[in-house]
């Protein structure tokens, strides 16, 4: 759009009528001086590029300008940002004659248009002009409603209108009639004075300020809605850019978007901006520990979206936003969807607390339950709905099991029903212990064979902590039909609160079915990463909170997954819209924690360590080099069979980098006996038609692990995950008894697609469904019971008389573990030299049980005393290692596996950390340094990575500052877009990044 024309020195600008958007006087109802006055004085970074100011000489329109020098600086022209909005076009939209698109012919150029609005005009239509300067359609209704009041209040805002670059659609000629819908991008102008207030104001109004694609040449950029403060300078004009050789139209942009959008739904939690400005509110007299300050906030938020609403509450800060439609009746505008509704859906009364691990949630979360012990009794004594039943549709996540129907409530209950996984049921007692006046507030722990089963008894709690174990097996029991009392269905909870929420983020498994199946009068998902990789994660979120109309998967899946697959760049403000409606995220810098001090170390194999690594480590190269060869020949084909050897070559080069041979089990020990470093690659181990025994068990189990590791247990026939439990161990619980089928050349089935699959093999005997291999078509159950036992490594330790494990080959402690004994006594002698101070505690992570054999053999050798906690373990053991190590003076070191530690502990009793070797995942590693660097704890926190120099693990480290993850083995949930050929291909090349 043409910019006003200036005359410098003169104390008014011209503006052309046809190209202005500021037909409206001055003197207008909608005052822009008293609605658009800041809120506040507080100052904000502005993104500026360092471009030349222009001043804007209308200074006698306002009050209160500054002169400095005859410039008038408080009305310098600045760069808003962009919003995204749509045209209904009447006239399909065209550039200037003589135009060309960069992507060639088959693509229409950005076409320029003018935003007018009619003088005197009541309604809030704006039409847009093309170059012919004839109208070619009006802006969306959402947009005009934000737009109007700005264009209506003479306050020297313009905007440059931009229909992005298109592909040209069969029979679509310039300027010919068309009712269709375009997207449109609006740079917004106007002075800096109203930068803030024109911000607040569109953001009221749900629009989202992007950073612009294109800023006029001297004017600056202040965007008041963008978090970061140091914004990436827009792109520049297309005029004059060079575009590689390689370029395909439209590819390279739609890459680029992917990424960006990708990068923004992750990061819309930590772009919250509302959770600032939340009023505060004191807990109730039974809390006798002080809140901090975003704690009471918390507590506000969470009191407030649990209270009864109107309609205009609901309308203020949700997703819906009241409208008045064209035959006069109230609607309401879902901004999301773009639906209107006659009526709102029902009222959610709950929502996601994402705090970051270490910010006090569980204090926040029994702060709410102990502030509404009245609102409880009332529900309590409420007449009892019986729920209804859901829509039956296989697609709709609420419908997950009607196969069995809802249980028929027996009564309602002033009950808050906690969920959380085993692991943090003892950080949940000591925090009522520690939070709560005695005697005064009720909770019971319903877990175990002699759990109280009946429905009157538990309804007399305030709390009643369950595991999400216990929970789907009593679901599982019901749909065997098995006698017996299962409460958990019968009462209306007056609230549910999933702790750790994230566990029921795969919706295909019974234990998401079965927490979506309780009833209760307001649900609160608790977790501080509420997505983890996939938009899917926050689609269960939605559906246990029942958020409507999200909690139906074929909508979510509609508005929600589809626009993002699609690169919509509208979808990530829709997403942070909704988002913001329910979830109350604080980052770490909400309080003031001690410092942390991270420390890499890198240390050098012995000369023995060396030979034995390199030896397995050349033996694992040439492997994929051949694989590499051979792929092109054989059209990309990767066997499961090849694919799973390699992945256990590089388990056993981390084995080697973590203590050496010892923990090699015999078949390893003897393949590196017939190791020379220059030994041919034998791959007829790997001859997938080869004449060999059948799969064992052992070996099934032992490659499910791996593709756990890798991310790679997902099924070959809809590519769900089947997972594991997330390190919740159920512990007798007999939940999900059966994970899936592997067959004879790996792959792995789940229980939903194992029938069709066997009915499919029968069609085709003797040739596997999912690879070239000539195979019976057989299988072995996986049990999650076996799955979940904790990883041992390749070897397992025996156990002596006096219960401590020992093993038939021990070469003596590692060097890990020798850098590790040092570390530990240095902090026994500063213990000792300062009697008066609290001593030194340290926190080990391994991720194999077994490597935590070997390091209490080192620590015993030299004295250390320890407790130890692992996923084995019974609860009563864990809270005994638990209480030894935080109440015992003379225990200073507590062992701890990856997969115990990462769930809800509270380790803060220690103050240095060692994480024994990288993860796969980065984020397992920062859950349990968190355990430790969170609130509660009082001393500075040093955390030692221990790396091998010149081995597999540093390639580890180089995936994860790259912010990538061996995940991507798998394609990470790509390879459903991928044919087979292209996955194969793409595995090869992720595996040949990790041996260079």
């Amino acid at each position: 759009m043409a910019s006003a024309n200036r005359h410098n020195g003169q104390a008014a600008a011209v503006q052309d009528p046809s190209w202005n958007n500021q037909t409206a006087p001055a003197a207008q109802a909608w005052n822009a001086q008293a609605l658009l006055a800041p809120r506040s004085k507080q100052a904000v970074p502005s993104p500026a590029h360092g471009y030349p100011q222009r001043s804007y000489p209308m200074a006698n329109q306002f009050a209160g300008a500054q002169h400095n020098g005859g410039m008038v600086f408080e009305f310098t022209e600045v760069c808003y940002g962009m919003l995204q909005g749509k045209v209904l076009c009447s006239i399909v939209p065209s550039a200037k004659p003589g135009a060309k698109s960069l992507f060639g012919d088959n693509w229409f150029p950005p076409a320029k248009v003018v935003a007018k609005r009619i003088t005197g005009d009541k309604s809030k239509r704006i039409s847009l002009y093309d170059y012919t300067r004839e109208i070619i359609g009006n802006i969306d209704e959402m947009t005009a409603g934000a737009l109007t009041p700005l264009m209506d209040a003479n306050m020297q805002i313009r905007t440059d209108c931009r229909i992005p670059a298109r592909k040209k659609q069969p029979g679509e000629e310039p300027r010919s009639r068309v009712s269709k819908l375009y997207p449109l991008e609006l740079v917004i102008y106007g002075p800096k004075k109203w930068a803030k207030p024109v911000a607040d104001h569109f953001k009221k109004n749900s629009m989202v300020l992007r950073h612009p694609n294109r800023v006029d040449k001297g004017i600056k950029y202040v965007n008041y809605q963008v978090v970061t403060t140091e914004p990436a300078a827009p792109r520049p004009q297309a005029n004059g850019r060079t575009l590689p050789n390689n370029f395909v139209p439209g590819m390279a942009i739609a890459q680029r978007t992917v990424e960006e959008m990708r990068s923004d739904v992750m990061g819309v939690f930590d772009q919250m901006g509302k959770n600032n400005d939340v009023p505060e509110l004191e807990p109730s007299d039974l809390i006798v520990t002080p809140l901090l300050k975003h704690q009471k906030q918390g507590l506000y938020f969470m009191t407030n979206k649990e209270a009864d609403a109107t309609w205009e509450q609901r309308t203020t800060d949700s997703f819906y936003k009241a409208r008045i439609s064209s035959t006069g009746q109230r609607v309401f505008l879902n901004v999301v969807t773009g639906l209107n509704e006659r009526q709102l859906p029902p009222q959610t009364r709950g929502g996601i607390l994402a705090d970051m691990m270490g910010l006090g949630k569980t204090l926040s979360i029994l702060s709410l339950v102990c502030h509404t012990l009245t609102e409880a009794q009332t529900w309590a004594q409420s007449p009892l709905i019986q729920p209804e039943e859901p829509p039956q549709k296989p697609s709709s996540m609420s419908a997950a099991l009607n196969t069995l129907g809802l249980t028929k409530l027996k009564r309602n209950a002033k009950t808050t029903l906690l969920v959380c996984p085993l692991t943090t049921i003892f950080n949940w007692e000591e925090q009522i212990k520690q939070h709560i006046q005695p005697g005064k507030f009720s909770y019971y722990v319903y877990h175990g064979a002699t759990r109280i089963r009946d429905v009157e008894q538990l309804a007399q709690y305030d709390l009643v902590i369950t595991t999400y174990g216990s929970i789907s097996t009593e679901l599982g029991l019901r749909n065997k039909r098995k006698p017996g009392k299962y409460p958990m269905e019968e009462i209306g909870w007056f609230r549910i609160v999933l702790d750790e929420a994230h566990m029921i983020r795969e919706t295909s498994t019974q234990q998401f079915k079965a927490i979506v199946r309780l009833q209760a009068n307001r649900r609160w998902a608790v977790t501080g990463t509420p997505v983890q990789n996939r938009l899917e994660d926050l689609a269960a979120l939605l559906a246990f909170l029942r958020l409507k109309p999200f909690d139906d998967r074929n909508r979510f899946n509609r508005f929600i997954v589809d626009p993002f697959k699609a690169c919509d760049p509208e979808i990530v403000p829709k997403l942070r819209i909704m988002v913001d409606s329910i979830t109350m995220r604080r980052l770490k810098d909400k309080i003031d924690l001690p410092p942390r001090t991270d420390h890499v170390i890198k240390l050098d194999m012995t000369l023995e360590e060396r030979q034995v690594y390199d030896l397995f480590e050349k033996n694992a190269q040439d492997r994929v080099q051949v694989l590499s060869a051979n792929a092109e020949s054989s059209k990309g084909a990767l066997g499961g069979q090849t694919y799973i050897h390699i992945l256990r070559s590089i388990l056993r080069l981390r084995l080697l980098c973590a203590h050496g041979a010892d923990l090699l089990n015999p078949d390893d020990m003897q393949a590196l006996e017939g190791m020379t470093a220059d030994m041919a690659i034998d791959l007829d181990s790997d001859d997938e038609n080869s004449n060999k025994p059948a799969l064992s068990e052992r070996q099934a189990y032992e490659m499910f692990e791996l593709m756990l590791n890798t991310n790679a247990d997902k099924c070959s026939q809809c590519t769900k995950k089947l997972g594991a439990s997330d390190g919740a161990s159920i512990e007798s619980e007999g939940q999900e008894e059966i994970l899936g089928y592997m067959t004879q050349c790996y792959h792995v089935i789940c229980g939903p697609c194992f029938k069709k699959v066997k009915e499919l093999a029968k069609e085709q005997p003797g040739q596997c469904l999912f690879c070239p291999n000539q195979v019976d078509m057989q299988y072995i159950a996986l049990k999650r019971a076996r799955a979940n036992v904790e990883h041992d490594g390749h070897i397992k330790a025996k156990a002596a008389n006096n219960g401590k494990r020992t093993f038939d080959r021990y070469n003596g402690p590692h060097t890990k573990t020798k850098a590790l004994l040092e570390d530990l006594l240095k902090s026994e002698a500063e213990t000792a030299a300062n009697p008066t101070l609290p001593p030194f505690k340290s926190v080990v992570f391994s991720s194999w049980t077994t490597h935590l054999d070997l390091i209490e053999m080192a620590l015993d050798s030299v004295g250390i005393t320890y407790s130890r906690l692992d996923g084995k373990m019974s609860r009563n053991a864990r809270t005994k290692a638990m209480d030894e190590f935080r109440d015992n003076p003379s225990i200073h070191v507590i062992l701890v596996s990856i997969m115990a530690g990462s769930l809800g502990l509270n380790l803060t009793s220690g103050n240095n950390v060692y994480v024994m070797e990288p993860q796969y995942n980065p984020a397992a590693e920062a859950q349990a340094v968190d355990r430790v660097h969170r609130l509660g704890q009082k001393r500075p926190v040093q955390t030692v990575r221990y790396i091998m120099r010149n081995s597999f693990e540093e390639k580890m480290i180089e995936l994860q500052d790259k912010k990538k993850k061996l995940a991507s083995l798998s394609m990470d949930g790509k390879g459903k877009a991928l044919d087979r050929g292209d996955a194969a291909r793409q595995k090869l090349m992720d595996l040949r990044s990790l041996f260079k």
